[in-house]
């Protein structure tokens, strides 16, 4: 497909087609339609301002396997003395046939385009790649690999906004031992990680550094409608770094994944944040704040993701690779880190470049533009993928982490965005994507603990579940069974200020046991959670915020970075202590903000608060459907929220649900809203206590027992539930005369069901006989 063809498809298109959502199974599906879906992606390899040179010297040219008689090693011994050589004079002695070592204390400078067949730099050997070595708007290297062993430096950093490097990744047959084909990065020895502090010198560092960016993604300040050729933006784009024919993508805030994305070059800019855009917008985005009482307004904008950058990691076109038999697997995902493995649901892999940084030493990758990027079937190869480094942390305090991830863009993926691989305390900040199929954001195997996960945005631009992709090792993650914009299997890590849009979930933890290497060495259900403060998840199809499996974290499960995150299962995983104390953990999920999805929330969780939360527009504003007491006997499960036009499905509980500090705006509530229903819910007999609880624009029915059981009893004996005032509320209630905005019509300190009318003779009356709700299991 030729690259105009396919800007004019992509262009001409508008976000009007309709994108199927993939089931695992349907692999064969996928590559049936992989043409026509990968023509409405956008690459700058494809679409954009390259330069012919390149294209004419690097794209395509077939495979050309080499073997060992075509290694070239270059090294200070090899040049008689001499440790500087220029990419000119590498490219002499290294051909587009020979794949080259660089080592032994040799530096390349970056000034002139490179062609080679692989490169490998290790021992000794730095490439310099810097603002003063590359005197032309344009500089290349193009080769089969790029690979930084062990003693190897790789410095790169073009500061300069006005030049543009390019790293491109040729489809010729190259194979490196650890990373394989395609690929950029780094490659320590396995177990070097562990005595990586006494061998820092034998670590290989990976430094790619574009042009700084004060801000990568910004908000809309004023609704973008239909029609309009400007935007005005919450920041000023100077300050941000943003720059005119910038592309940058609008999120769409229709509910549940219902509209799509749209994507504009820059043709002006203002200090005051105005933009102006290359063409009409053809759809509505939304821009409003709410204000909860405090004095931080809530941003229900739409991002605006900046997706350009002058560092380019790009490469030919994804190929499908047919699959093999009997390769390696494991752990038993279908796939196999050895190659295209053949299964049931899958004959072929889809193909295209993938970054990684493995098994220790440094990585600051930032500001760097990644895409074509993926392995669809091929385990362990995705756009930018930190791969078991270890513990990051560092004892310089200048430094917070030797891996680190921040400001770049990923777009035009096959399989995920960015992993988390047995890593802990690395930095993963304001990185943006667009048009990733799978999770944009993946913590892999459990065992990841306090990487600090922080102000990254995810758009999904495709409605209807359109970010899918099947013949993954992780359905759960990736197809139209769950697919997440942040997915983790382990909640151990510091979530603050990520946004994720138009995803089928937005934010997915998937309690377990651990997977892979490191399975049924976690504390299943009770690991606890990090830090998760101030996310918003939005139009989204199913959850926004969510938790699946049972999640209730204990003080102490033995897991620690020394022991690579891992526990010793069974042993200190018990919710008692041995006198019958609670060993629960209290913990807060921070500010979170919810709007425009189908659910917010859980299935079974417990000691774990909603602190600030607000949750808007949402079909289920709280979904949740078994707790219990906090351990510390007295936090709320809900403190200091918004929940507003929308349910709140509550959840059986073992003791008291209390939601406290709280304004219900235009909601209703449904009592234990999943009693006796497969394997959650078996007591049917919640109180919910409210304090200090403000019930603004109440439904004239707002109370509803038992919605999914009316079906399962046939004598409706599980209609249970009691809500309840606190004390101090109800003795104010007791001289409301005014029926302000109280839960319950004054007077009134408690409601249960019809269902217990034998609370009648004691004088009581139920929410049926006050006209507040429920639903009668008779006559339905």
């Amino acid at each position: 497909m030729s690259r105009l063809f396919r800007a004019l498809l992509f262009f001409s298109i508008l976000c009007e087609t309709s994108y199927a959502a993939y089931r695992q199974d349907q692999s064969a599906e996928y590559v049936r339609d992989f043409s026509a879906l990968y023509a409405q992606s956008y690459t700058v390899a494809d679409n954009g301002d390259v330069p012919r040179p390149l294209v004419h010297h690097c794209v395509a040219k077939g495979k050309s396997p080499i073997n060992s008689g075509t290694v070239t090693s270059i090294s200070t011994s090899f040049l008689e003395g001499k440790n500087i050589i220029q990419s000119s004079e590498l490219q002499t002695l290294c051909t587009e046939k020979k794949h080259c070592i660089l080592e032994g204390n040799m530096t390349l400078e970056m000034s002139s385009p490179l062609k080679v067949h692989s490169l490998t730099v290790r021992n000794g050997a730095t490439v310099l790649w810097t603002d003063a070595t590359q005197n032309k708007k344009d500089l290349w290297l193009c080769a089969g690999y790029v690979v930084v062993e062990a003693g190897g430096r790789w410095d790169m950093n073009i500061q300069d906004r006005e030049k543009r490097a390019w790293v491109y990744i040729m489809n010729n047959g190259a194979y490196h031992s650890g990373l394989q084909t395609r690929a950029f990065g780094s490659y320590a020895a396995h177990g070097m990680h562990d005595t990586i502090a006494s061998q820092a010198a034998k670590a290989p560092a990976l430094s790619v550094l574009g042009t700084e960016m004060g801000r990568t993604w910004s908000l809309l300040a004023e609704p973008l409608n239909l029609g309009d050729t400007t935007m005005q933006l919450m920041h000023d784009p100077f300050e941000m770094g943003w720059k005119i024919g910038d592309r940058i993508v609008v999120a769409p805030t229709e509910e549940r994944m219902k509209s799509e994305a749209q994507q504009f070059f820059i043709t002006a800019m203002d200090t005051s944040g105005m933009v102006t855009i290359d063409q009409a917008s053809t759809k509505t985005h939304q821009a409003e704040a709410m204000w909860t009482g405090g004095k931080t307004p809530l941003l229900a904008s739409a991002e605006v993701i900046n997706l350009t950058r002058n560092v380019i990691i790009t490469g030919d076109d994804f190929e499908e690779v047919e699959c093999e038999s009997g390769l390696p697997d494991p752990f038993g995902f279908d796939t196999s880190t050895a190659g295209c493995k053949c299964t049931d649901n899958r004959r072929s892999c889809t193909v295209g470049l993938h970054t990684a940084v493995a098994h220790g030493g440094f990585a600051e990758i930032a500001n760097v533009r990644i895409e074509k990027c993926g392995q669809r079937g091929i385990e362990g190869k995705y756009c930018l993928h930190l791969h078991h480094m270890m513990d990051c942390a560092t004892e310089d305090e200048r430094e917070d982490s030797r891996c680190i991830l921040r400001n770049n863009a990923i777009e035009a993926s096959q399989q995920r965005g960015l992993i988390i691989h047995s890593t802990h305390n690395a930095v993963v900040d304001a990185n943006v994507f667009n048009d990733v199929r799978g999770a944009s954001l993946y913590i892999e195997d459990g065992n990841e603990m306090l990487n600090r996960i922080s102000y990254n945005v995810s758009i999904c631009p495709w409605k209807d579940n359109g970010c899918t992709v099947p013949g993954t090792s992780n359905a759960q993650a990736d197809t139209s069974l769950n697919q997440a914009g942040l997915y983790m299997e382990s909640p151990s890590n510091h979530l603050i200020g990520n946004r994720m849009a138009n995803h089928f979930n937005g934010q997915f933890n998937n309690a377990g046991n651990g997977r892979g290497p490191v399975e049924g060495q976690i504390c299943a259900d009770h690991v606890p959670l990090g830090i998760w403060d101030g996310n918003t998840f939005h139009s989204n199809g199913r959850f926004g915020t969510y938790l699946l499996g049972r999640n209730f974290p204990l003080q102490d499960t033995g897991q620690s970075v020394g022991t690579n995150g891992t526990t010793h299962y069974g042993l200190q995983c018990d919710a008692y202590g041995p006198s019958g104390s609670d060993n629960g953990l209290t913990t807060a999920i921070l500010n979170h903000f919810d709007y425009g999805n189908a659910f917010v929330g859980q299935y079974s969780a417990g000691d774990i608060q909603y602190f600030g939360h607000v949750s808007v527009n949402n079909l289920n504003n709280v979904y949740w459907k078994e707790t219990k007491s906090m351990q510390d006997g007295c936090s709320a499960h809900i403190d200091n929220a918004l929940l507003r036009d929308g349910h709140l499905a509550l959840p059986d509980a073992m003791g008291a649900f209390i939601i406290e500090n709280t304004t219900l705006d235009n909601v209703d509530l449904g009592a234990n809203h999943h009693c006796n229903v497969g394997i959650t819910g078996f007591l049917c007999m919640p109180h919910y206590v409210f304090d200090t609880v403000s019930m603004l624009n109440p439904a004239k029915k707002w109370i509803d027992f038992d919605i999914n059981n009316y079906s399962n009893n046939n004598d409706g004996e599980f209609l249970g539930g009691i809500f309840s005032l606190s004390p101090t509320d109800a003795a104010r209630n007791i001289k409301n005369t005014e029926n302000a905005d109280f839960l319950l019509p004054p007077g009134y300190r408690s409601l249960v069901s019809t269902t217990f009318d034998y609370l009648l003779d004691l004088g009581c009356k139920t929410a049926g006989h006050l006209n507040l709700g429920e639903r009668y299991y008779k006559g339905i």
